[in-house]
């Protein structure tokens, strides 16, 4: 027994002997009932009250030391792995303590919530330490008991779901993977049936819902949050995977851009490492075939490389790659092209994207000599500009790098 618990009893028994306008208040059943769970006979108590109850059933008292015996036989049970009669226990005790708070508020509201929190407390602990150390079987048993504990809180149920979700990104229940999301799904959804405006359970949603390929369903949600809680770069990430999910690159470029400018903007330094790794991943997209967004590359391109004291071969492989293909495509267009003034432009345009993935091209090749990406990218560029010797000499450098690393 508790030691907060021994000290509430030893009082009302002294109550009991001391003031006599308090036993006349408490029948004979309640008072034995308070002996017994003393000498941990806990069963012995929920029997003489019940008993009592056939002479009265509106005793504050009464209902209170109910709930606390089946509030120790929960716990006696919770030691002997009976889960289902813990549950039941925890169960039947929150109904005697809302019935005693019903039958004098004043006396037992603060009482009965303190003993109630004393059950849910110990539930939610264990389901922790369970967690921690990945007996998943063992958590989801605790928290479901922390709800009959405490039905008027939903984290339990929160945090089977979310646990729910973990194991599903685990290899271990790779083959369970779909079961254990939509067991996920409906548990948050139960939750949310309750409070239809919580936002982490919506994310949660959104991304279970992802996870198992309803990305429709999924994607309304995150238009939705988007709309309330568009500086969130946590909702913004998931709204960017999803957006790689659907292979829709210039959406989730979008929302990597947005998400470093958001970082930029903080006064938070540790939320910056990725911005220069995003910035590059937004350009490498932006510049794809199936975006062709070339301006925009460029401009995030640079600010990755203006990031940098000394450029990585990432950065400008992916700066040199991008403004061959720019390029390129100018190059193209100047050759569909029929009006001359357009043409002209188109020529000029391409003309300068092409030097510039030389000049880069040229810079990487001698900061990185054994990069065989680099000295592609530059034979390429150079061949668009019509210097074919050098093209041809960079080009066979890149076959001998290639070789070489074959080996």
């Amino acid at each position: 027994m508790s030691k907060v618990r021994f000290l509430l009893l030893a009082s009302l028994l002294l109550v009991l002997v001391g003031v006599s306008m308090l036993a006349g208040c408490r029948s004979a059943h309640t008072t034995s009932a308070i002996l017994y769970i003393d000498e941990q006979n806990y069963d012995k108590a929920v029997q003489v009250i019940h008993e009592g109850f056939e002479y009265r059933d509106d005793e504050p008292d009464a209902f209170f030391y109910l709930a606390e015996a089946y509030s120790y036989l929960a716990e006696e049970s919770v030691e002997t792995d009976d889960y289902p009669e813990a549950f039941k226990n925890y169960e039947l005790a929150y109904d005697a303590y809302m019935r005693a708070v019903d039958l004098d508020a004043e006396e037992y509201a603060e009482k009965a919530a303190s003993s109630l929190d004393h059950n849910y407390q110990n539930r939610m602990r264990d389901a922790g330490l369970d967690m921690s150390e990945k007996y998943y079987e063992q958590a989801e048993g605790h928290l479901r008991l922390a709800y009959a504990a405490l039905p008027d809180s939903l984290a339990p149920v929160k945090g089977i779901a979310r646990m729910k979700m973990q194991m599903s990104q685990e290899e271990s229940y790779a083959d369970q993977r779909e079961d254990l999301l939509t067991e996920a799904l409906e548990l948050l959804e139960q939750v949310l049936d309750a409070n239809p405006e919580a936002y982490d359970l919506q994310l949660n949603k959104a991304n279970v819902l992802a996870a198992l390929g309803r990305n429709d369903e999924a994607g309304d949600i995150f238009d939705t949050l988007l709309a309330e809680h568009g500086d969130d770069t946590g909702l913004l990430i998931d709204i960017a995977n999803l957006a790689l999910e659907d292979q829709d690159y210039a959406r989730a470029a979008d929302f990597y851009v947005r998400i470093v400018d958001l970082n930029e903007s903080d006064t938070e330094a540790g939320n910056d490492k990725d911005n220069k790794a995003m910035l590059v991943s937004a350009g490498t997209w932006y510049s794809g075939p199936l975006v062709n967004r070339f301006e925009d590359a460029i401009a995030v391109l640079d600010r990755a490389a203006n990031m940098e004291l000394n450029p990585t071969d990432n950065t400008m492989l992916m700066r040199v790659r991008t403004f061959y293909n720019f390029g390129k495509h100018l190059k193209e267009q100047f050759a569909a092209e029929t009006d001359p003034a357009l043409k002209a432009d188109f020529d000029t345009r391409s003309q300068a994207m092409l030097n510039r993935a030389v000049d880069i091209g040229m810079a990487m090749t001698n900061n990185s000599p054994s990069n065989a990406d680099g000295f592609f990218y530059l034979s390429l560029s150079q061949m668009e500009l019509g210097d074919f010797a050098a093209s041809e000499v960079n080009f066979k450098t890149y076959e001998q790098l290639n070789e070489a690393s074959d080996f």
